[in-house]
């Protein structure tokens, strides 16, 4: 029976229903270092709390760092209400992965889950994890880079930790095509390691173009930019020896949004799709504004079309909170987002029940569950 590894204990892998791929649930921004040089009114705005009053500019992506603190009262609350609106049946699942701004403890996150009832997967990605991942994957600075080696047994050590094991392994960062060849070298150095790694331990990688966790909206650029980042990390999985079905790309709203400004481009899509990863939507629930570029309905499009096409079994979904007010107690749309609102509305556009079941958590199950060296299940 495929069984997926928890912080808590294996579950089978059947009996989950919702999974959101790809969250974060503890997080806090990397510290500036030395003065930020900003003007005093921005300055004051970063250290002010959350609140009604200040919703706007923080849609529009201004810094504040209580914004981008997400603590353990925070999470709580937030799986709370998920679990709540999922209800009773089938036990909804998150893979919290590290890096990215991430700050969660393997401890923390196993108590976030038995107090929640939402079955949560660990993500390592090399670096130490917490607040150490944070920093790595913030900083742009080549010295910082994780050492592929060393990256690589950090993984597989938590990857058969006795206690709270990761179960799956990422973020890893795309290399940057527009990097110096130095540092290029050294990100497909780690990608190789990490995929080697996942291959080894029978479990998913995890990849993510570099960009800015909180940035308020993917940037749209020529679609061979896009790719050109993804292309080499893909082959360096070929190299390792990792099936690409066992590869996860993160960041697809931004590897697909459409020059114009607006919307997804259908035809980048299709590539993307042909190239064999499996794709997670991993940031629905935003509330639109004049930044958006891919909205929530253009991702319902999109399975739609990768329905037709045949390949919406590798669709997944989740919504990448790392803002307080992306929570539905700060006025978002929470972690529920997904059950309550996207999935009935794929529903009213025209998907079937298998669809639906499919991108909210069966395809996602699927490729969380553990495997043999050979890929076939356990």
């Amino acid at each position: 029976m495929p069984v997926i590894e928890t912080v808590r204990a294996p579950i089978e892998a059947s009996s989950v229903g919702l999974v959101l791929a790809a969250e974060t649930i503890l997080c806090a921004p990397a510290e500036r270092r030395g003065n930020a040089g900003v003007p005093a009114g921005d300055a004051e705005f970063e250290r002010s709390h959350v609140d009604m009053p200040a919703l706007g500019r923080l849609m529009l992506g201004a810094v504040n760092t209580d914004d981008r603190t997400l603590t353990a009262p925070d999470a709580e609350g937030a799986l709370d209400l998920l679990a709540a609106a999922v209800g009773e049946g089938p036990v909804p699942l998150i893979v919290a992965l590290a890096g990215q701004g991430s700050t969660a403890r393997p401890g923390a996150l196993a108590c976030l889950s038995q107090a929640s009832g939402v079955a949560i997967v660990r993500g390592i990605d090399g670096t130490g994890g917490g607040e150490a991942g944070a920093r790595g994957h913030a900083d742009e600075d080549l010295d910082s880079a994780p050492d592929p080696d060393a990256a690589a047994a950090i993984i597989a050590a938590e990857l058969s930790a006795a206690e709270h094991p990761a179960g799956v392994v990422g973020t890893i960062p795309l290399p940057d095509a527009a990097a110096p060849a130095e540092q290029q070298d050294r990100a497909r150095a780690l990608i190789r390691s990490a995929a080697a790694a996942a291959r080894a331990a029978g479990v998913a990688l995890v990849l993510a173009p570099a960009a800015d966790p909180w940035a308020v909206a993917p940037a749209p650029t020529d679609v061979r930019e896009r790719f050109a980042d993804l292309a080499p990390a893909l082959a360096d999985v070929d190299a390792a020896g990792l099936d690409r079905s066992r590869v996860i790309l993160t960041g697809t709203a931004g590897l697909i949004a459409s020059e114009r400004g607006h919307g997804v481009d259908l035809e980048s899509l299709d590539a993307l799709l042909d190239l064999g990863p499996a794709i997670c939507f991993d940031d629905l629930g935003r509330i639109p504004n004049v930044r958006t570029v891919v909205s929530d309905h253009d991702i319902a499009i999109a399975i739609l079309r990768a329905a037709e096409r045949g390949t919406a079994s590798r669709i997944m979904l989740s919504s990448g909170i790392r803002n307080k007010h992306r929570l539905t107690a700060f006025g978002g749309n929470g972690l529920e987002f997904a059950a309550t609102q996207f999935l009935p509305y794929l529903r009213m556009l025209g998907a079937d029940d298998a669809l639906v079941s499919a991108v909210g958590g069966g395809n996602a199950a699927r490729m969380l569950a553990r495997t043999t060296l050979e890929g076939a299940a356990q």
